[in-house]
């Protein structure tokens, strides 16, 4: 890395595309936190659940940097940031029945799970990269 920094930027490029699928599983067990005393639902439930919302997270993404490669103002895309949580509370509400206050308890604890699985995603790119 320290030899050649483009090349260890374009290795984690490279790899976080091809390994991007590694989401799915890193963040189910997040998810089932969120309901592992219920049998009603389970890690096919969860599943879904996550690659639906990483499907849109990465459409939003798309969305933003063509908004912003476009030339639309900075605090339209700033804006962009308020709709993960927003997402992830009506996805919880729908997809599970849930009741607002249980989705919203939910979605707090869901959004720094979010944090921790993409700060282990990188990390995991990082090592990925570092060996080759």
């Amino acid at each position: 890395f320290n030899e050649n920094p483009s090349l260890a930027l374009y290795k984690l490029q490279a790899n976080g595309y091809k390994f991007s699928w590694l989401l799915i599983p890193m963040s189910v067990p997040f998810v089932w936190l969120l309901f592992f005393w219920t049998r009603r639902f389970h890690v096919y439930d969860h599943t879904v659940f996550v690659t639906y919302s990483l499907s849109f997270m990465s459409l939003l993404a798309i969305a933003l940097t063509i908004l912003g490669l476009a030339g639309a103002p900075e605090g339209l895309i700033s804006l962009g940031w308020f709709l993960p949580p927003v997402h992830m509370f009506r996805q919880l509400k729908g997809a599970y029945q849930l009741r607002w206050p249980s989705a919203l308890v939910r979605t707090f604890l869901l959004v720094p799970f979010c944090f921790l699985t993409a700060m282990l995603y990188f990390m995991l790119l990082l090592g990925i990269g570092a060996l080759g």
